[in-house]
């Protein structure tokens, strides 16, 4: 009976040492297929990448951006088992983040992203049994004021100028730089490059700056700077008109300039004045004497002048011709009808129309009719003279004619001359 006993003894444990083996290699097995679940310990969560802000009890995130989350390098018991599936989720309704998973980049970590603005809490979870849980505040800085200053003058081309801003917003907390839009409207006044404004031509331009609904503009107006004027004294006649020609050299050269102006220098009676002048530099002569004029471009700083004189001469007509000379001719009956007009020359006192018979052998020009200015017609606005040479329908004539003027001490130089011929055939002779 003692020997059945040690018998049965023997065999329990004989069965106890075979399966205890067999019991730690299932359990291996178990726990590396998952069938059994490890313990976890050491879990600790950390924002790993991106934009944000560790508060005591929370992470601050930024609306529509996305902040790495790690779970940290956990300890798992037994560290042969296979990594236990953990997972973050939101413990809120209203979906103020959205989870990712990111361990394809960066193991046991997700990316969450503010959807919307508030607290929410997110945990780490393993069948359904929360580990570790965390609060994130979704907030969405405003801008609430735009300060910008631009640091030099823009007066000139040429000019530069320093842009810089400062832009405050209603959560400031992540010291970030925020970047300030600017655009000129017109890039051939205004060019914006690095921060700086370059006046690289003349005329209007804006500046705006802008982020987000705030905006301030910045108006100018783009001169070329004037370097010289040059201008030359005038002589004129009475009666004559000219325009002074004056130019203007700008820095860098070829620019648009403002208007050049012109103003008498001195101050006169208009009966007293020896030239009309206009505003675009024409000048008429009135009367005999001297002018002295201001000519001159630009305002304040950016302004050049010269005086010019100009000197009004009694008119003469010795190297004028009569101009406008023109006739035309028909007959009435048998008397040759000539119809003269010529323009009114400045200063003349008498008109003497010449006449050359080309048909007569060493013929010359002869005087066949003077005007004096008392004595003249005038019709739409010139001289009108009609002259009859009797008898000439039926014979060939030819006559070269010409106008000139005199007054007490000169004479002009001829008009055109003007042809007037009949040539008949034979059997009318």
């Amino acid at each position: 009976m003692k020997n059945i006993r040690l018998i049965n003894r023997d065999k329990k444990t004989i069965i106890i040492i075979l399966l205890i083996p067999i019991m730690f290699i299932s359990q291996y097995y178990l726990f590396k297929f998952g069938i059994l679940q490890p313990q976890i310990k050491g879990i600790e969560i950390s924002a790993v990448e991106g934009k944000y802000i560790k508060d005591i009890d929370k992470y601050v995130i930024k609306l529509n951006k996305g902040v790495i989350f790690s779970a940290g390098d956990y300890v798992k018991f037994p560290s042969y088992a296979k990594d236990p599936v953990v997972e973050f989720k939101s413990l809120d309704e209203d979906n103020k983040v959205k989870i990712e998973d990111n361990s394809d980049n960066i193991e046991n970590t997700v990316k969450i992203t503010g959807k919307k603005e508030g607290l929410t809490s997110v945990a780490i979870v393993r069948n359904n049994k929360i580990l570790k849980r965390f609060n994130i505040l979704v907030v969405n800085p405003t801008v609430v004021n735009l300060n910008t200053e631009i640091e030099g003058d823009l007066t000139y081309v040429g000019d530069i100028a320093k842009i810089k801003d400062y832009v405050e917003v209603d959560f400031d907390r992540f010291n970030e730089k925020y970047k300030v839009n600017y655009k000129s409207s017109n890039e051939n006044v205004l060019k914006i490059e690095d921060n700086k404004i370059y006046a690289v031509g003349v005329g209007n331009a804006i500046i705006t700056a802008s982020i987000d609904s705030k905006e301030q503009t910045f108006k100018y107006n783009i001169s070329a700077k004037l370097k010289s004027i040059s201008a030359n004294n005038i002589s004129v006649e009475v009666g004559e008109s000219t325009n002074i020609q004056a130019s203007v050299t700008t820095t860098p050269k070829n620019l648009q300039t403002p208007k050049i102006k012109y103003a008498f220098a001195e101050n006169k009676l208009p009966v007293q004045r020896k030239i009309r002048l206009d505003s675009n530099g024409q000048i008429l002569g009135l009367r005999q004497g001297v002018e002295k004029l201001l000519v001159y471009c630009g305002t304040g700083k950016n302004k050049v002048e010269k005086y010019i004189y100009v000197t009004v001469n009694e008119t003469s007509i010795e190297d004028k011709a009569v101009e406008g000379f023109y006739l035309n001719y028909y007959f009435m009956e048998d008397d040759l009808i000539l119809n003269l007009e010529w323009n009114e020359m400045n200063n003349a006192e008498i008109y003497e129309i010449y006449i050359k018979d080309n048909k007569k052998e060493n013929s010359d020009y002869e005087l066949i009719k003077t005007l004096d200015k008392n004595s003249i017609t005038k019709k739409d606005g010139k001289i009108n003279e009609t002259i009859k040479i009797e008898s000439k329908k039926s014979q060939e004539f030819d006559y070269d004619i010409y106008v000139i003027a005199r007054n007490q001490n000169q004479i002009s130089q001829k008009s055109k001359i003007y042809k007037v011929e009949n040539t008949l055939d034979s059997d009318e002779n």
